[in-house]
């Protein structure tokens, strides 16, 4: 069976932020499909992974009420390294994600940013 998520290390948690790594399996099932000569991540998984770890690390009855901004800027690859942080601002329900490439020489690469609105 394919797996869902990546291989994840959580780094920093509080109350309304939290750094989760992430590496990138050549195995997910995001990638059947998407494409046969160079596998991408679909910024859908970039989501869903949001979603799911807004649920797991601040409130697991948080559901997405609309998507305000998201950016795409740079393509997933598998074997790629990414730091995903979450900041959760409870009093007006939005988050914010941001997905960095981990890169030598601590170098900032952005893979993808956004903000969300969440309910209950």
């Amino acid at each position: 069976m394919k797996k869902k998520f990546a291989k994840e290390k959580t780094i920093n948690i509080s109350n309304n932020s939290a750094n989760i790594e992430l590496t990138i399996s050549p195995d997910l099932f995001w990638f059947e499909g998407h494409f046969k000569s160079q596998p991408l991540l679909p910024g859908v998984a970039q989501l869903n992974w949001v979603i799911y770890y807004t649920q797991k690390y601040f409130d697991d009855s948080l559901c997405l009420l609309s998507v305000d901004v998201i950016k795409f800027q740079c393509p997933v690859i598998p074997e790629d390294r990414l730091m995903l942080h979450l900041t959760w601002h409870e009093k007006i329900k939005k988050l914010e994600f941001i997905y960095t490439f981990i890169l030598p020489n601590n170098r900032n690469k952005v893979a993808s940013t956004g903000t969300l609105t969440l309910c209950h």
